[in-house]
């Protein structure tokens, strides 16, 4: 289910023509289907799905950025949005 839903965003504005849409949604983690996702990957893709808590999305993308993971500039974000906001808390 979508909660909302900003209209096109742009993640390098005048770099490339490249755009999104931000979506936010409600994941029931309760239900059967949510609990082990798998993704359907195309031939040269390789991602790997799990959960982690937003309380410490912070501290487990650093962690998985030392261990060599390539870290998703919008996840990144979000997880430094998330950090400011407690240290200056918001």
């Amino acid at each position: 289910m979508s909660d909302s839903r900003l209209t096109c965003l742009s993640p390098d504005p005048g770099m490339c023509n490249t755009n999104l849409n931000m979506v936010h949604v409600r994941v029931d983690m309760s239900l059967p289907e949510n609990q082990n996702p798998k993704p359907e990957l195309e031939d040269n893709e390789f991602i790997e799905c799990f959960s982690v808590p937003l309380a410490s999305l912070f501290e487990q993308m650093k962690k998985l950025e030392e261990e060599g993971y390539a870290i998703d500039a919008r996840v990144g974000t979000l997880a430094e949005g998330i950090e400011l906001a407690k240290k200056w808390k918001l």
